[in-house]
């Protein structure tokens, strides 16, 4: 049987900061806030905030326990503002591209430096909720395993098809482990995450074949079981919390006939998936840039901006596109804005661009 890895690691990481806020950031972040509440567009470019060398979109709206927001490409952050001492101030949500291309040591590091800009003191640093994953392939048919060939302690197991294509299992969902197995090269498609390509073939994927990910979401509570509160305590305890998941909490077994499903076999794909480690708990990361802000890929911009251009082109009896082309559409395109908004054109687009700033955290 084939099977071979492509990438392994940790794509997803919150973490939770117990300590005082700064004095005076609670009223800028009402500030910033109410700013991008404002019905006046100029108003809304305003709701930005620089922390180190990070331009972060301010959100208009918080969540039940955390009044502010705070997105970039890197970090998703949520600050509560409250004195409560209960309730950690700071959440943090790390991007996978980041925690993939840049390494675990090197976000945590840059995040760090973040939040001691806004707290007076981290009093407390606590791992909230980690995925361990591995990509890999294989000649192995993972659209014939049945159900209870997968001996686990989960109550809830869901195999996924689109249309007459198979394209995987979850299983604990609403647990304090969810492992999810699923086709990665069709999840790409809708997440964009064209860098994990370039990933794979370097170590080895030949483009055509299906690239499978295996991950274990594990939460707070079970990770505290694992006294793994800390990312030293993660990285040291990667291997047995991998170990812990394909072994005690969920194994793939080749059905046979005796009643008892825990003496079946351990399938030969699923024996590959156990003997995976992690590095020694070492994660540099590929050590490829990770673009802090959410600009748009050329894909988007160019695809999207060739359609309307050609259909330009086609009615007003262009045979190519070319800069007489391109000149009549900007001079066309400026002077419906300039009757749509009254003579105020430049001052629309000016207005326009600096929410896409902002949208894109671009100072």
């Amino acid at each position: 049987m084939e099977f071979k890895e492509v990438l392994k690691g940790i794509d997803s990481l919150y973490v939770s900061y117990k300590g005082t806020i700064k004095e005076g950031l609670k009223e800028r972040l009402e500030e910033k806030k109410k700013l991008a509440q404002s019905e006046d567009e100029k108003e809304q470019a305003l709701a930005v905030m620089t922390i180190d060398d990070h331009c972060f979109e301010v959100s208009d709206r918080g969540t039940k326990w955390y009044s502010f927001i705070l997105v970039d490409n890197w970090y998703h952050l949520q600050i509560s503002g409250s004195k409560r001492q209960k309730l950690p101030q700071i959440y943090v949500q790390v991007s996978s591209e980041l925690l993939t291309c840049y390494g675990l040591d090197n976000a945590i590091i840059n995040l760090r430096k973040i939040v001691n800009m806004l707290l007076e003191k981290i009093e407390e640093e606590t791992i909230s909720r980690t995925d361990v994953f591995t990509d890999f392939v294989t000649n192995g048919e993972l659209e014939t395993i049945e159900k209870v060939s997968w001996i686990t302690r989960a109550q809830k197991t869901h195999k996924y098809w689109n249309g007459d294509i198979f394209t995987g299992w979850t299983i604990g969902q609403g647990g304090d482990i969810l492992a999810r197995l699923y086709d990665k090269t069709v999840e790409i498609e809708k997440s964009r995450k064209e860098y994990l390509r370039e990933i794979w073939e370097k170590q080895g994927w030949d483009t055509f074949q299906r690239v499978w990910r295996l991950e274990f979401q594990l939460r707070r509570e079970l990770l505290g079981q694992m006294k793994i509160n800390t990312f030293s305590s993660l990285m040291e305890k990667i291997n047995d919390m991998w170990k812990y998941c394909t072994r005690d909490w969920l194994r793939l077994a080749i059905k046979e006939t005796t009643i008892n499903r825990t003496r079946w076999k351990t399938n030969p794909l699923w024996e590959k998936i156990q003997d995976i480690r992690f590095n020694d708990g070492k994660f540099t990361g590929i050590l490829r840039e990770v673009n802090k802000s959410r600009i748009p890929s050329d894909k988007t911009l160019f695809q999207n901006g060739i359609g309307y251009i050609t259909a330009f082109a086609a009615r007003e009896g262009f045979e190519n596109v070319d800069k007489g082309t391109l000149s009549e559409y900007l001079e066309k395109a400026k002077n419906y804005l300039r009757e749509q908004t009254n003579g105020k054109d430049e001052d629309y687009l000016k207005t326009k661009i600096g929410n896409k700033k902002k949208k894109y955290n671009k100072a």
